[in-house]
């Protein structure tokens, strides 16, 4: 009996993690909002230049919100591929090296944009709501950024 008591003392923990982490994920694809077209983003950058020659904070805010999430869907796509051809690279000599490499550029460059934009965010001068902006727009040149180096250093025509 104290042989299948501690068996399930010591899986008590990793069931409950396995729970909350599938559970949070089934939660979280319930709920993500659909991905802006950048067409969407142009119309909502019009709208906001519509009130004024220079649109206040709070009208670019949802545009610069909609252009994050455009951004980042971009950068996961080209991430995704990229990761995909560093496995089969890897998968060919038996080894994950490249793939686990370019996983940790990703985790380092997300802990770094961040980081870099929340600093970004803090010094940029003006109400809460131009730090935020300021900060977003940060990110989405950042994001932007990465995705055109994932492109056109492993995604051209020319390295296939």
């Amino acid at each position: 009996m104290n042989f299948s008591m501690d068996i399930r003392q010591k899986l008590a923990p990793a069931v409950a993690a396995a729970t909350v982490f599938f559970a949070s994920g089934a939660a979280l694809a319930a709920k993500a909002p659909p991905v802006p077209t950048m067409q969407e983003v142009q119309v909502c950058y019009e709208k906001a230049h519509a009130e004024g020659a220079s649109p206040s904070p709070d009208a670019m805010a949802p545009c610069l919100e909609k252009e994050l999430a455009f951004v980042k869907s971009e950068h996961k796509d080209a991430t995704e591929r990229v990761a995909a051809m560093a496995k089969a690279a890897d998968k060919e000599q038996g080894v994950r090296t490249r793939w686990t490499k370019f996983i940790q550029a990703g985790q380092s460059f997300d802990t770094f944009v961040t980081r870099e934009c929340a600093y970004f965010g803090m010094t940029t001068k003006g109400n809460r709501r131009a730090e935020k902006n300021g900060e977003l727009a940060c990110r989405i040149n950042y994001y932007r950024m990465r995705t055109n180096v994932l492109k056109n250093r492993f995604l051209s025509g020319a390295r296939r």
